[in-house]
């Protein structure tokens, strides 16, 4: 429990908040039932503002169980945390989202996290996608507006969500994919009908915009927020199916040159999946058994190819002899070298730099009855989605 003195309290309003920010959330929110002048201040979009650069990265766990879709929050600081391999017992948040929410009988997936935000996808029976943004941690949401003549034609619908370099704003990004035939042969003679559409939180209304050269997904990763710009892998769909990196700038709403990937040892097309390290892009490649599970490298110079850099191999992983190595996701990384790694959202691990070696996490939610949704890296803040004007921002029930 946070307990202030009255010399604290009466401190000015930008000395206090400097002080609070630097606190761990948990500690944060139990501040706030200290008393009203601390409930006050610690709601104000200034100390959200303050504590959001000073806010750590943990972990969000979406898990469904019962037809209950259910969310976890954890916190952590650094590889101490993680040390006796129990996850569960740093959690900050546990809900459920469809009875705080309002929802039954659906199941809801992850789109993106962003600065605290949580944007998340409805797979339901209505024919349609239901979109949402909350943040867990202020325990507030909004219903994104329906899509005009949306996707119940479509061949699939995907998401990305971020926010925007210069402008600040938040943006959903919806790509809608529809088969269609060239009567032409060629490489191009089974083509998609692509529609890129954008959401700005707070404007209440989509938009279409350019949606680019046409591709073809290549895995989960596509949704993947840095810099101001949604990244993911894709196969050139009008090419020799070369897997690149796409990019789409959310200041312009425009799709950005491709990217290589790393180039392999012997030239040949590598596997593996796309993700986020300490503020830069990353490639987990899967190589053969006896090369190691996985080669990590990083692109220390965003968007320069020639900077892929590659800085581990993953040679070993303690009880999990037949992993299926394409299903291996870069979480989170430590100061000293450690890493977390997501299995195919059914098992996380922790790699130890020293060692080489990777233990399972218990993350306290495995069981027969619940299958995992989603595991991501989460920022936790205190951002206010009340802030966005235009929106109605309604608050959990639970």
């Amino acid at each position: 429990m946070c307990r202030t003195s009255p010399f604290l309290v009466n401190l000015p309003s930008e000395i206090l908040i400097n002080i609070l920010s630097r606190l761990p959330i948990q500690t944060i929110l139990s501040c706030k039932c200290v008393n009203k002048q601390l409930l006050c201040l610690l709601s104000t979009p200034e100390f959200a503002a303050s504590h959001l650069p000073l806010s750590t990265t943990g972990l969000l766990i979406l898990h469904y169980c019962n037809y209950l879709t259910s969310c976890r929050v954890f916190e952590f600081e650094d590889e101490l945390g993680l040390q006796n391999s129990n996850l569960h017992s740093s959690a900050v948040r546990k809900f459920d989202l469809n009875v705080s929410m309002g929802l039954p009988d659906v199941c809801l997936g992850v789109v993106g996290s962003v600065n605290g935000l949580l944007c998340l996808r409805e797979w339901g029976n209505s024919g349609y996608d239901a979109l949402y943004v909350c943040n867990p941690m202020t325990r507030e949401y909004i219903a994104l507006p329906r899509i005009e003549g949306s996707p119940e034609n479509s061949d699939f619908f995907d998401y990305g969500f971020g926010v925007s370099k210069m402008s600040g704003q938040y943006k959903v990004v919806g790509y809608v994919h529809r088969q269609s035939y060239d009567s032409q042969p060629g490489p191009c003679s089974d083509i998609r009908d692509y529609e890129c559409l954008v959401y700005t939180v707070g404007t209440r209304s989509w938009r279409k915009v350019q949606p680019g050269a046409p591709f073809e997904h290549y895995d989960l990763s596509f949704s993947l927020f840095l810099k101001g710009n949604l990244h993911g892998c894709v196969l050139d769909y009008c090419g020799s199916a070369v897997k690149l990196i796409y990019c789409f700038d959310l200041e312009s709403e425009s799709f950005k040159p491709f990217l290589q990937i790393p180039p392999s040892q012997d030239g040949a097309p590598l596997a593996g999946n796309l993700g986020i390290l300490d503020d830069c892009l990353c490639f987990l490649e899967n190589r053969s058994a006896d090369e190691g599970i996985s080669a990590l490298s990083v692109m220390k110079e965003y968007g320069v190819a020639k900077s892929w850099t590659e800085i581990l191999v993953i040679s070993e992983v303690e009880d999990f002899t037949f992993l299926y190595k394409d299903c291996i996701y870069p979480i989170k990384a430590f100061k000293n070298g450690d890493l977390v790694l997501n299995w195919n959202n059914l098992n996380l691990f922790y790699f130890n730099s020293v060692t080489k070696t990777c233990r399972d996490l218990d993350s306290g939610i495995q069981n027969e009855q619940s299958s995992i949704e989603a595991i991501i890296p989460h920022r936790l803040s205190l951002l206010s989605l009340k802030n966005f004007d235009g929106e109605n921002v309604l608050s959990f029930s639970s």
